[in-house]
């Protein structure tokens, strides 16, 4: 099973990027558009896993839950571009914020769990849109980033993280595995 752990922003928060991105996406048809109810912040990519190791996992992933505060006032704001990938940011996602914390925590649980899981940075972001990589496609692909950078939305607050199974192909979905509640944050 593909799989993937992450967090999605409030309704409100994903309705009114997707009001911006649906002005630009006309203006580059060679993208596909990621529909918003796909939209999400990948906490933990996790590829193929064994539907072996879901009970050690999920046991895992409820401990983290129990253990992290739900980040606040979140923010999608700015873009950029992966190659063949343009993305929103989301914010504050600094080293210790709340989200980072988050991200570590269901990281290192994932490990725990006998996955193995990427080490890089994580850059919190939603992929709004892919391209093959072409010189013609590219420059589209900057045009609608450069529309989207001085994009900045509402405040949002996380109450709770997915584990997720992903099917690829030319319908992708995805089923929600299991939602772990988030802890409220302590002033």
């Amino acid at each position: 099973m593909r799989l993937f752990i992450g967090m999605v922003p409030s309704t409100e928060a994903l309705a009114h990027a997707a009001g911006v991105v649906d002005r630009i996406s006309p203006t580059t048809p060679d993208m596909r558009w990621v529909p918003p109810q796909r939209w999400h912040v990948t906490l933990a990519f996790l590829g193929e896993v064994e539907p072996d190791r879901l009970p050690r996992l999920m046991a895992a992933l409820d401990e983290v839950a129990a253990s992290q505060a739900s980040p606040e006032d979140l923010h999608i704001e700015g873009a950029g571009t992966f190659r063949g990938a343009l993305w929103l940011g989301v914010t504050p996602t600094e080293r210790h914020s709340p989200a980072d914390r988050l991200a570590r925590a269901v990281q290192r649980a994932a490990r725990g769990a006998g996955i193995t899981v990427e080490r890089r940075p994580w850059r919190a972001h939603l992929t709004v849109a892919r391209w093959k990589p072409t010189p013609e496609r590219d420059v589209g692909a900057r045009e609608a980033r450069a529309a989207l950078e001085e994009y900045a939305g509402p405040a949002f607050n996380v109450t709770a993280f997915r584990l997720v199974h992903s099917v690829t192909g030319p319908e992708p979905s995805y089923t929600d595995l299991g939602i772990f509640g988030l802890s409220p944050t302590q002033h």
